[in-house]
């Protein structure tokens, strides 16, 4: 073109502003501006793991922004969901994949945070699936509500696609929900998803994939790990850091903020309130199926415990 970058630079501007205006005198087209409850709930999830992987607690607050627009917004007054959003109006009854998705997001967000009152939200979202899509019979989840349009047959998803199924996120929140609450009823829900879905996961274990997720961690090795100590001090961040830097996916990790004297987590897990730091300082509870190792104060220890366990 025998042009300097720079006079090339300004003609595309030119080009693109010309071409901008013209196509501003046609009708927009549609845009599909409407806000899920379940991709959202996903969306949630991976931001919240994204904060712990990069160090980066920009995405925990954009997770926090979307969970407390959701549940200010998207809830009824009994706490049960709405489907989507659009244009200031929450429509359509929630379904299975709503709650379990937004689940999800609820569980991941509080071991990024450690806000207890997001496991309290997972735990009321529960409640509210169990009551209205929980096959009593048979085990697994409807995909629709008890109380929702009549449908001839309430069918049950557990096809992991590009997206997963609301069974196969529903069996993993309730086993780290009951290894969190130490509520074993809660394992036994997971117990019977499992069950429920086991002859078509035998036959295909590649299209059940985030289910097999769910089933290792059931099957285990998975950890409780409880962090006691000041959460502003550099020795507790240091051992949370140790824990979210291995690859250690089948665990909750809890933290009893020593510095709080009675913290919100003993609520929604009793048994933290025996597990108090050591002499002041950052001290881990390595636990499996809810029996615990001795505490320790070294983090190289704590590791080793985990490792061993494994």
């Amino acid at each position: 073109l025998k042009m300097s970058e720079q006079d090339v630079r300004m003609r595309v501007t030119k080009a693109r502003e010309r071409l901008f205006a013209a196509r501003e005198k046609r009708v927009h087209p549609h845009k599909d501006d409407k806000i899920l409850t379940d991709w959202n709930g996903l969306m949630v999830a991976a931001l919240a793991k994204a904060a712990r992987t990069f160090d980066d607690p920009g995405y925990a607050g954009v997770a926090e922004v979307c969970v407390d627009f959701i549940l200010k917004n998207m809830c009824d007054r009994g706490g049960r969901l709405f489907h989507r959003y659009r244009d200031g109006e929450a429509a359509i009854t929630a379904y299975i994949d709503d709650y379990a998705f937004l689940t999800w997001g609820l569980l991941e967000l509080y071991e990024t945070t450690f806000d207890a009152g997001y496991i309290q939200a997972a735990l009321e979202l529960n409640k509210i699936m169990f009551e209205h899509f929980w096959d009593e019979q048979n085990g697994g989840f409807y995909f629709t509500p008890d109380d929702g349009e009549d449908l001839i047959v309430r069918s049950k998803e557990v096809y992991d696609g590009a997206v997963p199924s609301g069974n196969s996120v529903a069996m993993l929140n309730l086993l780290r929900l009951g290894r969190i609450t130490a509520e074993s009823d809660l394992e036994e829900a997971a117990a019977r998803i499992e069950r429920a879905f086991s002859t078509g996961v035998r036959q295909s274990p590649s299209a059940h994939t985030q289910l097999m997720v769910a089933i290792d961690f059931g099957r285990g090795p998975s950890y409780e790990v409880v962090v006691a100590g000041d959460s502003k001090a550099e020795d507790t961040k240091a051992m949370l850091k140790s824990v979210r830097a291995r690859f250690i996916p089948n665990k909750v990790v809890l933290l009893r903020p020593s510095e709080q004297e009675s913290p919100d987590v003993i609520r929604v897990a009793p048994f933290t309130e025996g597990q108090t730091s050591i002499d002041g300082k950052a001290t881990a509870y390595v636990c499996r199926d809810y029996v615990c190792k001795f505490p320790t104060t070294d983090v190289g220890k704590m590791l080793e415990l985990l490792n061993k366990q494994r």
